[in-house]
């Protein structure tokens, strides 16, 4: 048998190669196409959890295969759902295979159910939450729509004979509006002034307009047809029930449609941010992630200008291959799923011949992901592979606190985020773990590991490869 080290490294020299290699065998083909072919048509947690199939390759994509038979702590996992306290258990778990299963699975609740009414024991809000009308049905936010619509049109009706310039229309906010909705600009800013807006309104529209009844009875026009697309988007808030398997493709084109249905009354990276749908969808498309980006609005509002056109967002065109690369963006999460089944797969069979190359790519994998030593000691595989290099017992009788300030005070943690540094730590695993794993050892590997653990891992290496016939 060849040393560990030599395994691993015939095996991440060509990764891509090795992955290849493993998706090409016929199981995995099998149930890699099973996947793709049916995670789209999961629409519940009792769905994904109902399929054994679909349910077991997620599992094992995640490191997760021996906790295949508990169904009912996974669903609790999945459901993200808080308890008495307001707790999540996924939060409460110290391993981060579990947190990575719930993100990539996501069934939470999402949004305000629209038949749900929203209540305040503070007058003052509740007064604000009924002058919003945000309890109102859908029937009754439309008829309340085309009244203001209405209302609007009688004005200028009425208004219009004494509108003889671009000032008589910004100094009438009802008419300004008017106008501005007519000929396709967004309302007013508070920003500007009166002179700015005047500017934006003469660069789209005469005022002399108001004094043709053939010009105003198109102006009116286009006001209505403006405004009934504008009606388009009066729907209910979208929402996502608790259980709800988030990137279906029910779901995803139900939130496709509500995209579309709310675009064309947006005008800027704010009215985006108003809406936290709106926002999660683009920033997502964008490549941000929402937990990583800053809570408050303008600071959402300016990354997304940074990065977006919004109003490109109003050409039909452009806005079909935005949602495109939303669409391509969620297929990629269910590839990084098929690509983590490859990868374990490659892990769980490279262990079959010899555990110690299984524990060396899994170490390779997710080394760079820990930042302390509480972080390997939550991990059973992580923390063998640390005890086995450092020639530390399995088996350790001190507190966690005590392992971890010594696994501190033995690694800088940092630097395996360094590939080289990374290579020369898993290379110290392997020899130690021949040593401890293999009859063969030579004598003098047994002598070295049983004294000085900071001797050179090349070094220790070159003296194994003298009991494997190397030069």
């Amino acid at each position: 048998m060849l040393s560990t080290f030599i395994d691993y490294r015939s095996t991440v020299a060509d990764l891509s190669k090795s992955l290849n290699r493993t998706a090409s065998q016929p199981t995995s083909k099998r149930d890699i196409q099973y996947f793709q072919d049916h995670i789209g048509n999961v629409k519940t947690l009792d769905d994904f959890m109902a399929d054994n199939r679909l349910y077991s390759f997620a599992m094992k994509a995640y490191g997760l295969d021996d906790m295949i038979y508990a169904k009912g702590f996974m669903k609790k996992v999945l459901a993200g759902e808080p308890d008495a306290n307001g707790r999540v258990l996924v939060d409460r778990l110290q391993d981060s295979r579990y947190r990575d299963f719930a993100a990539a699975f996501n069934f939470k609740t999402y949004g305000q159910a629209p038949n749900k009414p929203q209540h305040s024991d503070d007058p003052e809000v509740q007064a604000l939450i009924d002058s919003l009308g945000i309890n109102q049905t859908l029937m009754q936010k439309k008829d309340d729509y085309d009244s203001k619509t209405t209302g609007q049109i009688d004005y200028i009706q009425n208004m219009a004979k004494y509108v003889h310039s671009i000032d008589d229309i910004v100094e009438d906010s009802k008419i300004s509006s008017f106008v501005r909705t007519a000929v396709g600009l967004p309302p007013a800013s508070s920003d500007d002034d009166d002179y700015t807006q005047a500017q934006q309104i003469e660069s789209k529209f005469d005022a002399a307009a108001f004094q043709d009844p053939e010009q105003l009875r198109q102006l009116i026009d286009r006001f209505f047809a403006q405004r009934l697309e504008g009606r388009k988007a009066i729907i209910d808030p979208y929402f996502r029930p608790a259980g709800t398997y988030a990137d279906s493709d029910a779901e995803i084109g139900k939130l496709t449609q509500y995209f579309q249905a709310k675009i064309g009354t947006v005008y800027s990276a704010k009215d985006i941010v108003a809406d936290p749908v709106l926002s999660g969808l683009v920033l997502s498309t964008l490549g941000v992630s929402t937990a990583a980006t800053s809570k408050n609005s303008d600071a959402q509002a300016k990354l997304i200008e940074s990065r977006l056109d919004v109003s490109s967002l109003r050409d039909p065109r452009k806005l079909s291959q935005f949602l495109d690369r939303f669409k391509t963006q969620r297929s990629e999460a269910r590839t990084a799923t098929v690509d983590a089944y490859v990868r374990q797969t490659l892990e769980t069979d490279a262990g079959n011949e010899n555990e110690g190359v299984r524990l060396a790519l899994y170490f390779q994998r997710k080394a760079a992901s820990i930042n302390s030593a509480y972080g390997f000691l939550a991990d059973p595989a992580l923390a063998q592979v640390v005890r086995t290099a450092l020639g530390l017992p399995q088996s350790a009788k001190s507190s966690i606190e005590a392992q971890a300030n010594l696994i501190e005070r033995k690694i800088d943690i940092s630097s395996l985020k360094d590939p080289q540094k990374l290579n020369q730590f898993i290379k110290r695993f392997t020899i130690m773990w021949d040593t401890q794993n293999n009859t063969a050892s030579s004598p003098a590997l047994t002598f070295l590991a049983g004294s000085d653990t900071s001797l050179d891992a090349d070094l220790l290496l070159k003296l194994q490869s003298i009991r494997l016939g190397g030069r």
